[in-house]
């Protein structure tokens, strides 16, 4: 599942707005030959970039220059500032510059009429493959800030404008830690007469869950602890443990039917699919209910009332 994340701009035009009329390319003065202009992440990036040691090798992180043209080499400043966990300037071999060759632009303006297609972004790789064998157990929080270029005519952003110079990203330690918290059970049956209710209409019962870290985590475990949230009825059996396996699927373990879960304390799943998504904090599972029909089980942070 080891993947690269890229990311990729919009190209900007400027006569774009960017908080009022007064900022067209003609306000600013700019001309096709001037080298003039800024830089910044490109507005299509997330606000915060997440990503799994171990899951993911590289963030390729893009620097948008806004400028017509570049006569020489455009040396690009930045910092990385920890916010909380391990400090990215210990371990991360970046040096705080990135040096854009002489005529590579991101500019794709009305004065832009050589026929020149511009879409080049400066390449700032965050190369997560240098926490291997790093002690990590909590999830790492940094910005990605741009200070300054060689040229005193490019500005990291532009002055009255709140154009992103800033990238925030998150590591977290293993594939668990992004899901540790409190998650609602939405569930129902997809087949059968029972269709489309579930055990909660059945039984007359609420769920909401804890997902925990095991005893012994050390920041690169796969298995987390399910518990009942305080006030609900139980549909996972007490102390069913999770496993996220690298292959995207679910592997339960209460001890009964090792891989199956028993819900609501009535009868086992007997899975036929099952996948979970970090990102987005949603685990599911679908199966079957022995006589009863398919079940489909969705545990899902976002629906947790905050």
């Amino acid at each position: 599942m080891k993947n690269t994340i890229k990311l990729f701009s919009c190209l900007l035009v400027l006569t774009l707005t960017l908080s009022c009329d007064s900022n067209s390319g003609d306000d600013l003065g700019y001309k096709p030959q001037e080298e003039r202009g800024w830089i910044q992440f490109p507005e299509t990036n997330l606000e915060v970039i997440q990503v799994v040691r171990g899951m993911t090798d590289i963030i390729d992180l893009g620097v948008d220059i806004q400028v017509p043209t570049t006569s020489s080499d455009l040396t690009i400043n930045y910092t990385l500032r920890s916010i909380s966990g391990l400090d990215p300037n210990t371990v991360f071999s970046n040096n705080g510059i990135t040096v854009a060759p002489a005529g590579k632009t991101s500019y794709s303006g009305p004065d832009n009429n050589t026929g020149i297609e511009y879409s080049y972004l400066a390449p700032v790789p965050i190369n997560i493959n240098e926490l291997e064998g790093v002690s990590m157990t909590e999830p790492m929080l940094f910005d990605v800030v741009l200070t300054s270029t060689s040229s005193s005519k490019i500005t990291a952003g532009l002055t009255g404008e709140t154009l992103p110079v800033t990238q925030r990203i998150l590591i977290y330690p293993s594939i668990v830690y992004p899901f540790i918290g409190t998650y609602s059970v939405d569930e129902g049956f997809t087949s059968g007469t029972n269709a489309p209710l579930g055990l909660t209409d059945f039984f007359g019962e609420t769920y909401q869950v804890e997902l925990e870290l095991m005893p012994d985590e050390d920041g690169t475990g796969t298995t987390i602890l399910i518990s009942t949230s305080n006030g609900f009825d139980p549909y996972f059996f007490p102390g069913v443990e999770l496993t996220l396996q690298l292959n995207g699927s679910l592997y339960f373990d209460d001890s009964f039917d090792p891989g199956n879960p028993v819900i609501a304390l009535f009868r086992i799943l007997e899975l036929t699919s099952s996948s979970y998504d970090f990102l987005n904090g949603v685990i599911q599972a679908d199966g079957a209910l022995g006589e009863f029909g398919s079940l489909s089980v969705y545990i899902d942070e976002n629906l947790v009332m905050k």
